[in-house]
């Protein structure tokens, strides 16, 4: 029975009989209607090939045939019954395909159709067509309340998963003990995880709406593409913002781990910065410390997009770890201060591999303008950019500088400073104090 209804005008008749007779006064319909979708050999209480009890379909197709002869007499679905929609939440969380049950559902409903249609006369082309048409007024009820049903369980059983791998990731990036985690979060610990730190490598967005819209996105497509990663989705921090992925690793090459970056790269739909780091589970927050100072360093010094490891800035990692001999560095650029057209320009030519047009391009200047500027900075730190040994010191001048906006003392990067960082990323604080409690 329909648990809210409106009458229409007339009770269909087909045959000389009104249509919903055919389908109560057939004893064998719903049997008929089994046996099509799931084949006649199957007994009752057995089950069928999707793993759902045959008992059970049977339960639901005699309410789908209770919900079309309704229709038929002249009652408007509105919803389906609560009990019929209960059975399909426990298909659903038992692991029954929405598209097998779909599919069934469809496949049924064409079924009494076919079974209608050849009880009508000549006479009863209209009554065919209003037929199909309350027939069809059922199906999109049908299929509205069953995948509403499927998704009521997969967001729940998502949020779990989320809440479930934050608190698995945050305990192994904070260093909490492992008597507090190896035996109760539901992952299967690996010997050794593959740190990413995760943030866009685009341009913030002015329009904040706009932008609130594109960091739920973002957070949405990421924390979708990796649900889909082999083995299901692995623990990981998430925020509009940035994010902290914990890969198992053991057996993973780093070429591995850049495939699955470009993975969530492509299905977030922009640029992403990665930092990358490899430790044993032990060291995984001094790993998730080393990928964040990556992540923040490739920032920095405005590289693209793309995967930085160790190797890939280690140069300029040991120059803006060396206090002392940083503040030097940068100092050489001093005399530049005020004249930052000629910082833009040394940065260009440097990125460039000193190719002058290129360099010019980019900064939508003639090429002698380039030569110039860059005969500017020799003037004024006295190091000739043109010449290798001046341009390895203004190089290295500019990594130093880069780094120092802003900058904090990487060495105060202990628990409490990781926590934060990752906060400022994914606008979720790891308190390290309760996670060694």
């Amino acid at each position: 029975m329909l648990t809210s209804t409106r009458p229409r005008t007339t009770v269909l008749q087909l045959g000389g009989a009104p249509a919903s007779s055919h389908l109560r006064r057939d004893p064998y319909l719903s049997q008929r209607l089994l046996a099509m979708m799931a084949g006649s050999d199957i007994r009752t209480g057995e089950r069928m090939a999707c793993g759902i009890r045959r008992a059970e379909v049977e339960e639901v197709v005699r309410g789908c045939l209770d919900l079309i002869a309704a229709a038929l007499q002249g009652i408007s679905p509105t919803t389906v019954p609560p009990a019929l929609s209960a059975r399909i939440v426990d298909w659903a969380a038992e692991g029954a395909a929405l598209e097998t049950v779909l599919g069934a559902v469809h496949a049924g409903f064409r079924f009494v159709s076919d079974q209608l249609t050849r009880r009508a006369t000549s006479a009863d082309q209209q009554n065919v067509l209003v037929a199909g048409q309350r027939i069809a007024a059922v199906l999109e009820a049908v299929t509205t309340s069953f995948t509403s049903a499927y998704l009521g369980v997969l967001r729940s059983e998502a949020r779990v998963s989320d809440e479930a791998g934050e608190v698995f990731a945050s305990a192994l990036i904070t260093g909490a003990p492992e008597s507090s985690w190896r035996h109760t979060s539901g992952f299967v610990v690996s010997e050794a995880y593959a740190v990413l730190a995760l943030a866009g490598a685009h341009d913030p967005v002015e329009d904040v709406a706009g932008a609130d819209i594109s960091s739920r996105r973002w957070l949405r497509r990421l924390r979708v593409e990796l649900a889909s990663f082999v083995g299901g989705s692995p623990p990981a921090v998430l925020g509009e913002r940035g994010a902290t992925v914990l890969i198992p690793a053991a057996d993973l090459a780093d070429a591995d781990v850049v495939s699955l970056f470009e993975r969530l790269q492509a299905a977030v739909g922009t640029p992403l910065r990665a930092g990358l780091a490899r430790a044993a589970v032990c060291d995984v927050p001094d790993a998730t410390r080393e990928a964040y100072e990556l992540l923040d360093l490739a920032e920095r010094l405005h590289r693209p997009a793309g995967v930085y490891r160790m190797a890939d800035l280690v140069m300029e990692y040991q120059i803006t770890r060396a206090e002392i001999g940083r503040d030097q560095l940068a100092a050489l650029l001093d005399p530049l201060d005020d004249q930052p057209e000629l910082v833009d320009t040394l940065a260009a030519y440097i990125r460039h591999q000193r190719n002058r047009r290129r360099t010019a391009r980019t900064l939508n200047v003639h090429p002698n303008t380039v030569d110039y500027r860059l005969n500017r900075v020799a003037h004024h730190t006295g190091l000739d950019p043109t010449h290798v040994n001046g341009l390895w010191y203004l190089q290295a001048a500019l990594v130093a500088h880069a780094y120092d906006i802003g900058a904090t003392d990487p060495r105060t990067a202990d628990s409490d400073a990781l926590a934060g960082a990752i906060e400022r990323r994914t606008g979720k604080w790891t308190d390290p104090a309760v996670s060694r409690s």
